[in-house]
């Protein structure tokens, strides 16, 4: 048995032993931005340092127009820094919307260190110090999530009240996850242990009991995640208030600029503010579930 997987293989790996590298692997930039430096017109950003939970604080900056009628609490991937946020600072306001962005503890400016169990409560914090802000709507709140950060953004529209939900490049569980980057013939020479404490995040279990708009975007060459399972979240939640779209050629990293993906979010924006009151007028209900 071991000689025939070892046959098997020498023949994979024969068949794969020419690799490119191409200088767009070699260099791949990311223009920053500061609060000094950013730029975008008639957009205010304020930054502000949010207590979460064991006394630890997490960067955050908000950005907030005074026409926005919702806002955005997004959730980055692990990947995530604030200070290589431009594509979203400009995506997520650009339908008249305010935004909250974040980073997680132990990044840039936040204190503190990540781990999975904790992360899920200062998901939960960051949002609360969002809703108890003046002016600031549950219902008009869009909790947008990418990659890792879709399994919070998921944890919170399932904890409190949100006004809609947007997944992007989206993982249906851990398992699911590593299965995809892990196939089985890898995993036949390499053993993968998953930390249980990660094994706790199922947006497939999530999401069938989401009462919110649902908005699902995945690559259709995504290597990272694979867009099927954008399709199965999307086929998983209630139907009516849900909408797929599956921008091809597209990856991992900048969805957000596909004309479909920006075309879907305005549409979403415009369901959870149906009347143009500014979200800067409308006082909050602060409700929870």
């Amino acid at each position: 048995m071991r000689l025939a997987l070892l046959a098997v293989s020498a023949l994979f790996f024969a068949g794969c032993a020419a690799i490119t590298i191409d200088q767009q692997t070699v260099f791949q930039p990311k223009p920053s931005v500061t609060p000094a430096t950013f730029d975008l017109e008639g957009i205010d950003l304020s930054v502000r340092s949010i207590p979460v939970a064991d006394s630890v604080s997490v960067n955050a900056w908000h950005l907030t127009q005074p026409s926005a009628s919702a806002t955005v609490l997004f959730y980055g991937g692990n990947g995530f820094y604030l200070v290589q946020s431009r594509g979203y600072l400009q995506a997520l306001t650009r339908p008249s919307t305010n935004a909250l962005l974040w980073d997680y503890r132990g990044y840039g400016r936040s204190d503190g260190s990540p781990q999975a169990d904790i992360l899920r409560e200062d998901a939960l914090a960051v949002y609360d110090s969002l809703v108890a802000r003046p002016g600031v709507d549950p219902d008009r709140v869009l909790v947008w999530g990418h990659s890792l950060g879709t399994f919070l953004a998921t944890y919170v529209a399932t904890q409190r009240d949100v006004g809609g939900v947007v997944l992007e490049n989206p993982a249906t569980n851990v398992d699911d996850w590593v299965g995809h980057l892990f196939p089985w013939y890898i995993r036949l020479f390499l053993g993968v242990e998953v930390d249980p404490a990660l094994k706790k995040d199922d947006n497939l279990k999530r999401i069938r009991g989401l009462d919110a708009p649902l908005l699902v975007v995945g690559g259709a060459d995504d290597p990272v995640t694979d867009p099927e399972m954008a399709r199965r979240l999307y086929e998983a939640a209630p139907e009516g208030n849900r909408e797929l779209v599956l921008v091809e050629e597209g990856t991992h990293n900048g969805l957000y600029e596909a004309p479909e993906v920006q075309q879907a979010f305005e549409n979403l924006v415009e369901e959870v503010s149906p009347d143009p009151t500014p979200a800067s007028e409308v006082p909050s209900s602060g409700s929870r579930r």
